[in-house]
């Protein structure tokens, strides 16, 4: 079972008055992996698993395989080529232009992996741009969730799990 313990901490990255937590210990352990693997699963039945660039890449294809279903990824803007939903989110410490290609989508139960519930700006962004896209459902899996940040609550109309609460 995944515990705060399981990060390293660094205040003031990546800019002042933010405290980063590090998964790199998660990752640098199989069994600790496949535990944050396993608490991100989804809490209803999906079709497709996205992840979230970056931290969600890293989650995502893990948790698709297990299901045995595809993936699909929103990137920043600019780093995915063709025809694709494009929405703005404003997360706790800047702004971030966000992609998704749409195919492959609609009418799809869709789960969205990443690693940090924080503000709720890139959950909602994702959110919408999955909802343009024709999905039949949306719901999210984060490692954490930085509680006093309230992202929760601007995702109230979408089934949330999470794996560590802070």
């Amino acid at each position: 079972m995944i515990t705060l313990d399981d990060f390293a901490t660094f205040p003031d990255f990546p800019v002042p008055g933010v405290l980063f937590y590090d998964i790199s210990p998660i990752l640098a352990d199989p069994a600790r992996f496949r535990d944050a693997c396993d608490g991100l699963m989804p809490v209803s039945p999906v079709d497709v698993v996205v992840g979230v660039d970056a931290r969600g890449f890293i989650f995502a294809p893990v948790v698709a395989q297990s299901l045995e279903l595809g993936m699909a990824m929103v990137r920043k803007k600019g780093k995915m080529p063709g025809e694709l939903l494009e929405a703005d989110a404003t997360i706790e410490y800047g702004a971030s232009e966000l992609v998704l290609d749409p195919n492959g989508i609609a009418g799809k139960r869709v789960l969205v992996i990443d690693d940090v519930l924080a503000t709720g700006g890139t959950a909602v962004a994702v959110a919408d741009m999955l909802e343009r896209a024709g999905a039949a459902s949306v719901q999210f899996s984060f490692l954490m969730e930085i509680e006093a940040l309230m992202g929760r609550e601007r995702l109230a109309d979408y089934a949330v799990n999470t794996v560590v609460h802070v």
